[in-house]
C-alpha cells in the first residue's frame, strides 16, 4: 500500500493521543494526586499499557487479513475510551483518595498500589494506542529492503502529529475548551483516522501470506533492541531531567511544559525523517544505530552543560523581544530547541534503524518489539530519575549518568571506534558548574529580570557578584533554595520567591494567614495549613497555642528549607494538599491555605470550586477556610473570578495584606469581626502595625459579590485561571490590580491608603505620584512600627538602585532616611557598603563587609563583593 495516506491517518492518531494523553494526566493529577511519585504511576501505567498493545497486537496485524481494516477498528475503539474517559477519570476519585487515607504513612506500598489502579483506568486505551503504529505498519506491506525507510516515514509523521496535540492541546484545547471538551475533541480526530482508515481500499492478503514469518530475523536484531532500549530509556530520563533544569529558566508556567515537550517531539519527529534516510540503502545498519545512540547521548550530555549559560541569554531574548508574553512564548522555544533538539533528533533517527533490524521478518510484530523494548525501558528511566536520581545527583548528573550508561551500551560491541570516543565526549557532563553560573541558575532569572539590568543592560557587576544560597535541594516535586541577602533570607522554589522575612508586605501577609483566621473563630484548637513556605504562617498560628496544627506541605524539600531557616513544625504531612483534604476524616476550625501562586502549574487546583468544596466539608462547626489571594501578576478579571467562586462556597470577606488580599470564609452565616488578641499573638499584631485587624477589613460578602458580579467559576474541569495567569507574568498591569483594591475598599486607613497609591504609582511608572505618595505613607502613624519598617525598606531599595545607578550623592540621602527608620537592620551594613565601593572608599568597604562575613562566615555573595573592592 502506498505510504502517503498511512502517514496521514498516523499524523491524526499522533495529534489524538498526545492530546488524551495530556488531558488525562492533568485530570489524574487531580483525581490521583499531583505529587511527581504519583504521576511517575500514571506514566507506568500508560506507557506500559501501549508497549504491551505494540508487542502483543503488533503480532497480530501481521497475520491479519486486512490489517487496515485492524487499524481502523483500533482507532474506533480508541474513540469510545475517549468518550468515556471523563466519566471513568471523575469516578476513580473515590478509590484514590482511599489508597492515599489508608496508605499515605508507608509511601512504597502507596505508590505500588497507586500504578495498580492507574493500570485498570489506563491500560486498556493505552493498549490501543500502542498498537495503531503497529497496525499501521502491517498494513504498509513494506518488503524487506524498503522496511526501515518506510516504517521510519510512519514513525516520523506519527510524531510530527504528536507535536501539533501538544500544542493544541496546551495552547488552545484545554485553555478554550477545558478537560472534558478537549477528550472529546481527540475523540474526533482518532474517528478522523478511522474514518479513513475504512474508506481507504485495502486487498485481503492471500493465504500464503498469512501463514508466518517470511525469511529468517536478522543477525543484528537482538543488539538492535538492545540499543533502542537504551535509547529510550536515556530519552524519557533526559525529558524529566532536562524539565527540572529548565523550569528554573522559563518558570514552571503550564506554557513553559507545553513548549518543552512540543520542542522534544519535533525533534524525535524530525529525527525519523533523517533516519529513513540512513536506512534508505540498508548497509552497515548497526553501525549506523551505534553511532547514533553514541551521538544523542554526547550530545544530551554536553546540553546538560549548556544549561547553565541559559539564564544570561533569556536575559538577552527578554531585552530583545521586549518583555511581552509573546517573547517569552518565543525565548522558551528558541532556549528549548538549543537544549532538547539535537539530542532528540538522534533519539528520533534510531527508530528507523533499529525497526529494520528489528523487523526483518515481520513489519508488525517487529515494530512492536522495537517500541514495546524502547518504551519499558523509558520507564525505567522516569521512575529511576524521579524517585531516586534527581533527589540525589541533580538534573546534571541525572543526565551525563544515564548517557555514559546508553554510550557504554552502544561501545561495548561495537565495530567503529568513533562511537568509543562518543562515549568519551559524553563524560564531559559530568564537569561541576561555575559557582556564579549555579546561583543563577537556582536563582530563577526568569521572575524578575528586571533587577539584573540597569539602562536596559546586564549590569555586570550584579550578575558576576552571584546571590548566597546557603541551602540548596533538589526535591522529588521541585527544587528548593534559601537565599541570603545582607543577613535576610527568602525561599526559592524553581526560582520562583515564595516567603522572604525581610520585605515587609510578604512578612505581613504570611503573617496574617496565621492570625487572622485564628482571630475570627471563638476558640480555634485544631488548624490545618496547606503550604509551609518558609514557615512564617505557621509561627504566626504556634503564637494562638491550638492543640493541634498540622502542616500540608507537597515538597519535603521545602520543610528541610523552613528547617534550616529555623521554623520546624513538629505534625507535617508531605503530601499533594487536594488529596489530603479529601482523605482526612478530622474536621479543623480552621483551614489557611497559601498556595503557589496559580500561574504555576498545578496552581490553580488550589483555587477551584472543587477544592473549596473540600474545605468547607472539612471545617468544624463554626469553622473558618482562609485562602491568600495574590495582587501581582494576576489579571483584574482572575481576581475576580478566584473572589466569585469563593464566594459560592463561602460567606466571605477580604481583608487586606501587605498589597495582596485574604480571604475569609465560613459555612453559614457572616464572618464575625476579629476578637480581641492576648499575649505572644498581640505583640506579634502590634509589631506589624495590625492589632486593630478589623481596619483591615475591606469588603464584605455582600460587597465581595456585588462588585465581582455574575460571571465564570473556576472549576477543576475548565483550568482557566492556570492559563490566563502566565500571561500576566510578563504583561501584567499591576497599576490596574492596585487600584481596583482601592475601589473596593471604601473606607481604607490612612497609611493602607497610602501604601496602595504607593504600589500603584509604582507599577505604572509615576515618578510625581510615587514621591507625593511616599511622603505621605511615611507621615502617616508616626508611632506605627509596620509604618517605620515600610518607610525604611522603600528608602533602602531606593538607596539600592541609586547606587548601581551611580547617583552616590542621592543614594546617601536615603541611606541615611533608612538608618532613621531601621536603626538595627542589618541590610544598612550592606548597603553601605556598596556605597563606599561605588564612591572608590573600598577600605570602608572592604571593613564593612568583613564585619558582615563575621556574622556570616561563608556567604559567597559577601567573599565576591569583598574580593571587588581588595583585589584578593
Amino acid at each position: 500500500m502506498r505510504i502517503r495516506p498511512l502517514c496521514l491517518l498516523l499524523f491524526l492518531s499522533g495529534a489524538a493521543t498526545l492530546v488524551l494523553e495530556v488531558a488525562w494526566f492533568r485530570r489524574l493529577a487531580q483525581v490521583a494526586g499531583g505529587t511527581s511519585v504519583a504521576l511517575s504511576a500514571v506514566l507506568a501505567a500508560f506507557f506500559g499499557g501501549m508497549a504491551a498493545g505494540a508487542w502483543l497486537l503488533g503480532r497480530f496485524a501481521d497475520r491479519a487479513a486486512r490489517p487496515l481494516r485492524f487499524y481502523a477498528w483500533l482507532e474506533t475503539t480508541v474513540v469510545l475510551c475517549a468518550l468515556l474517559s471523563p466519566v471513568v477519570l471523575d469516578s476513580s476519585r473515590e478509590v484514590f483518595v482511599t489508597l492515599f487515607a489508608r496508605f499515605h504513612e508507608t509511601p512504597p506500598l502507596h505508590a505500588v498500589l497507586n500504578f495498580l489502579f492507574a493500570v485498570l483506568l489506563l491500560a486498556p486505551p493505552a493498549f490501543l494506542l500502542g498498537a495503531t503504529l503497529p497496525a499501521a505498519a502491517a498494513a504498509a506491506r513494506t518488503t524487506p529492503a524498503d522496511r526501515g525507510r518506510a516504517l521510519g516515514w510512519l514513525y516520523a509523521w506519527n510524531t510530527l502529529g504528536a507535536v501539533v496535540g501538544t500544542v493544541l492541546a496546551g495552547f488552545i484545547l484545554l485553555p478554550a475548551l477545558g478537560l472534558t471538551w478537549s477528550m472529546r475533541t481527540a475523540a474526533l480526530l482518532s474517528g478522523a483516522a478511522a474514518l479513513g482508515a475504512f474508506l481507504l481500499k485495502e486487498q485481503p492478503r492471500e493465504a500464503g501470506e498469512l501463514q508466518g514469518p517470511v525469511g529468517a530475523p536478522h543477525p543484528d536484531a537482538g543488539r538492535a533492541l538492545k540499543l533502542y532500549a537504551a535509547s529510550g530509556f536515556l530519552g524519557l530520563t533526559a525529558e524529566v531531567a532536562f524539565t527540572r533544569s529548565l523550569v528554573l529558566v522559563f518558570g514552571s508556567a503550564t506554557y513553559a511544559f507545553t513548549t518543552m515537550l512540543a520542542v522534544f517531539l519535533f525533534g524525535i519527529g524530525a529525527g525519523g525523517a533523517i533516519g529513513t534516510r540512513l536506512a534508505r540503502d540498508g548497509e552497515r545498519l548497526r553501525q549506523k544505530l551505534e553511532i547514533t545512540v553514541a551521538a544523542t547521548a554526547a550530545l544530551f550530555s554536553l546540553a546538560a552543560l549548556l544549561v547553565y549559560f541559559l539564564p544570561r541569554l533569556y536575559i538577552s531574548f527578554y531585552l530583545a523581544l521586549e518583555g511581552s508574553f509573546g517573547a517569552g512564548l518565543w525565548t522558551r522555544f528558541v532556549l528549548s530547541s538549543l537544549i532538547l533538539l539535537p539530542g532528540a533528533l538522534g533519539l528520533g533517527a534510531a527508530f528507523p534503524l533499529a525497526v529494520h533490524l528489528a523487523a526483518s521478518r515481520e513489519s508488525g510484530a517487529g515494530t512492536g518489539r522495537a517500541y514495546a523494548a524502547n518504551a519499558l525501558a523509558g520507564i525505567a528511566g522516569t521512575v529511576l530519575s524521579v524517585a531516586l536520581l534527581i533527589p540525589v545527583l541533580g538534573p546534571q548528573y541525572t543526565v551525563a549518568l544515564a548517557a555514559l550508561a546508553t554510550a557504554l551500551v552502544a561501545a561495548f560491541g561495537a565495530r567503529r571506534r568513533l562511537v568509543w570516543g562518543l562515549t568519551a565526549v559524553t563524560a564531559l557532563g559530568f564537569i561541576p558548574p561555575f559557582n556564579v553560573a549555579r546561583e543563577r541558575l537556582l536563582a530563577g532569572v526568569y521572575y524578575a529580570p528586571e533587577i539584573y539590568l540597569v539602562d536596559g543592560r546586564i549590569h555586570e557587576e550584579t550578575w558576576e557578584d552571584g546571590i548566597d544560597l546557603p541551602f540548596a535541594r533538589y526535591g522529588r516535586e521541585a527544587t528548593v533554595s534559601v537565599f541570603r541577602w545582607y543577613g535576610s533570607m527568602g525561599v526559592l522554589i524553581d526560582g520562583k520567591a515564595v516567603a522572604t522575612n525581610h520585605v515587609v508586605d510578604d512578612v505581613q501577609h504570611l503573617a496574617l494567614l496565621g492570625h487572622l483566621p485564628l482571630a475570627l473563630h471563638p476558640d480555634p484548637q485544631s488548624v490545618l495549613i496547606v503550604g509551609l513556605g518558609m514557615g512564617t504562617t505557621w509561627k504566626a498560628v504556634a503564637l494562638h497555642e491550638p492543640k493541634t496544627v498540622r502542616v500540608v506541605e507537597i515538597e519535603g524539600a521545602v520543610v528541610e528549607a523552613a528547617a534550616f531557616i529555623g521554623n520546624r513544625p513538629r505534625d507535617v504531612v508531605v503530601a499533594d494538599a487536594r488529596t489530603y483534604v479529601q482523605a482526612t476524616d478530622q474536621l479543623y476550625d480552621v483551614i489557611t491555605s497559601d498556595p503557589i501562586h496559580p500561574w504555576v502549574r498545578g496552581g490553580g487546583d488550589l483555587y477551584t470550586l472543587e477544592y473549596f468544596e473540600s474545605c468547607r466539608a472539612k471545617l468544624a462547626p463554626g469553622g473558618v477556610a482562609c485562602q491568600w489571594l495574590p495582587v501581582h501578576q494576576l489579571s483584574v478579571e482572575d481576581r475576580a473570578d478566584i473572589i466569585r467562586t469563593f464566594c459560592a462556597v463561602f460567606q466571605a470577606a477580604a481583608y487586606y495584606a501587605g498589597g495582596d488580599l485574604i480571604l475569609v470564609g465560613v459555612a453559614t452565616g457572616d464572618v464575625p469581626p476579629p476578637r480581641a488578641l492576648k499575649g505572644a499573638a498581640l505583640e506579634a499584631l502590634r509589631a506589624m502595625g495590625a492589632e486593630d485587624l478589623d481596619r483591615l477589613r475591606v469588603a464584605d460578602h455582600v460587597l465581595l459579590v456585588d462588585r465581582v458580579g455574575e460571571g465564570r467559576l473556576l472549576t477543576d474541569d475548565s483550568l482557566h485561571l492556570e492559563f490566563s495567569a502566565p500571561r500576566q507574568l510578563m504583561d501584567q498591569d499591576a497599576a490596574q490590580n492596585y487600584a481596583w483594591t482601592r475601589a473596593l475598599w471604601i473606607k481604607p486607613p490612612k497609611l493602607y491608603n497610602a501604601m496602595l497609591h504607593v504600589q500603584e504609582a509604582r507599577a505604572a511608572g509615576d515618578t510625581e505620584a510615587l514621591t507625593r505618595w511616599l511622603t505621605i505613607a511615611k507621615a502617616a502613624g508616626p508611632g506605627d512600627p509596620f509604618r517605620r519598617r515600610y518607610a525604611g525598606e522603600l528608602d533602602l531599595i531606593e538607596a539600592e538602585q541609586l547606587i548601581r545607578y551611580g547617583r552616590t550623592k542621592l543614594a546617601e540621602k536615603f541611606l541615611e532616611n533608612a538608618r532613621a527608620l531601621l536603626p538595627d537592620d542589618p541590610r544598612l551594613i550592606g548597603t553601605e557598603a556598596d556605597l563606599r565601593a561605588a564612591e572608590g572608599k573600598h577600605a570602608a568597604a572592604a571593613t564593612l563587609y568583613r564585619k558582615l562575613l563575621e556574622k556570616q562566615p561563608g556567604n559567597r555573595y559577601l567573599q565576591r563583593r569583598l574580593k571587588r573592592v581588595t583585589g584578593r
